[in-house]
């Protein structure tokens, strides 16, 4: 079982690989070293290149398929993915015909892959499935192919092509694990959250027979959990608190239950302890409690407010909800030192490091903040033509619910009551 550099994905490459690691996170998909050994017949061909060595001479280049091959798997392996791109490109293009190109394929779709270039990997291990002169071949281009088009959002022709796998019978409980998880994000990511749902509760079981129940530091286990996570999440921020009250409080209520559902699914990524997926997960959670504040001020208010009243409404509304801001500081605070003792580098950390920083400065405003320094923002805003509700941006992705409402708010908001962990975290 292998994974991808900047985000793990199981993939089902088993041929000899110079398996790296990288700093972000766990192991990487192979690089195929498989090129079929040659019985030398007749030598293949030798190209010659000439070029300008800036020096007003000439320099000569001389190579064949192996020597490229050999060039772009160094490049690959030290981490040089631009370098090893263009060399495995360079193969394909000048010797089409030979043993290595096929594999060049393959590697060459790994390297635009690590690179982000995820339209064209996708269809290089497209290529490379249609072109396989075996099953195993065929299934390990496809399985990457699958992922690529997830990762470009083409999220109908990858439910296509998993729901076909799944038909499938040479496939073991790992890689139906696999499918069922990769299935799973398309349809979350296509809003259909009850089959999304089913398929993540079928991965993990799936995955939980093919390595015994043994989970910890699995990946796939790991990101089943974390996106069974996202699938709450999206839901619970679907959720619009508007009034009338009886109303927001069937809302409120339902929103929590999502919130809670969300929290646990974290926590059992966060439990699997797997360096990339257990800091993806601890931003999650930290995210969570960012989403609920924002939407808690984004509530509907009665519309006979006043300007002032309505100042003061979200001044005390927001000081009330600043539990939630540090409950998420503390959650991104503890996600941070985590990913120092895993020694983890990645998308997920940087985002931490980032938001840390900007939930510091609003606490730290918040606290400061009075009435009439809500009214003279307002009246601020309103010349430059700019919303006057003192809502926080929306953009802040926020978290769970206060106790009781503002003061002087008859029909404001009635957040819900913290949201309890479901689970030992051990951030």
């Amino acid at each position: 079982m292998h994974t991808a550099a900047h985000r793990p994905t199981l993939t089902r490459l088993t041929l000899a690989a110079a398996l790296l690691s990288l700093p972000a996170c766990g192991a990487r998909p192979a690089l195929r070293a498989d090129a079929p050994p040659v019985q030398v017949v007749e030598l293949e061909p030798t190209v010659i290149e000439a070029s300008a060595d800036g020096q007003g001479g000439v320099s000569l280049d001389a190579f064949d398929a192996e020597t490229l091959f050999t060039r772009a798997k160094d490049a690959f392996d030290s981490q040089r993915f631009e370098e090893a791109e263009r060399l495995f490109g360079k193969l394909l293009e000048r010797f089409p015909e030979s043993d290595y190109a096929f594999v060049a394929l393959y590697n060459r779709g790994l390297a635009l892959e690590f690179l982000k270039q995820f339209g064209q990997a996708g269809a290089h291990f497209r290529r490379y499935a249609q072109l396989a002169r075996n099953l195993k071949d065929q299934r390990d281009g496809e399985f990457r192919w699958g992922f690529n088009l997830i990762q470009t959002g083409d999220f109908p022709t990858a439910l296509d092509l998993y729901t076909r796998l799944l038909l499938e019978t040479d496939l073991g409980p790992a890689d139906r694990a696999e499918v069922y998880l990769r299935r799973g994000t398309a349809l979350m990511r296509l809003t259909r959250y009850g089959e999304a749902e089913k398929d993540l509760r079928k991965a993990l079981e799936k995955a939980t027979e093919a390595y015994q129940g043994v989970v910890v530091g699995n990946d796939l286990v790991a990101e089943s959990h974390f996106r069974r996570g996202e699938i709450y999440q999206r839901m619970c921020r679907e959720v619009v608190l508007k009034l009338p009250v009886e109303s927001m409080q069937d809302d409120l209520a339902e929103k929590t239950r999502y919130f809670r559902q969300s929290q646990a699914s974290y926590i059992d990524a966060l439990n699997v302890q797997q360096a990339y997926w257990a800091t993806a997960a601890g931003l999650k959670l930290g995210e969570l409690y960012e989403d609920f504040y924002t939407d808690i001020l984004s509530a509907e208010v009665p519309r006979d407010f006043d300007k002032a009243t309505k100042a003061y409404y979200f001044v005390e509304l927001r000081k009330k909800l600043v539990p939630l801001l540090e409950k998420s500081l503390w959650i991104y605070e503890k996600n941070a030192t985590m990913s120092t003792r895993f020694g983890a580098r990645n998308e997920w950390v940087a985002e931490t490091e980032q938001r840390l920083e900007r939930l510091r400065s609003l606490i730290e405003a918040t606290h400061r903040e009075q009435p009439e320094d809500a009214l003279k923002n307002a009246a601020t805003a309103a010349s430059a033509g700019l919303p006057t509700d003192g809502r926080v941006d929306p953009e802040l992705q926020p978290a769970p619910p206060p106790q009781g409402a503002a003061p002087g708010a008859p029909d404001a908001p009635m957040p819900a009551p913290e949201p309890a962990p479901t689970g030992d975290v051990a951030l």
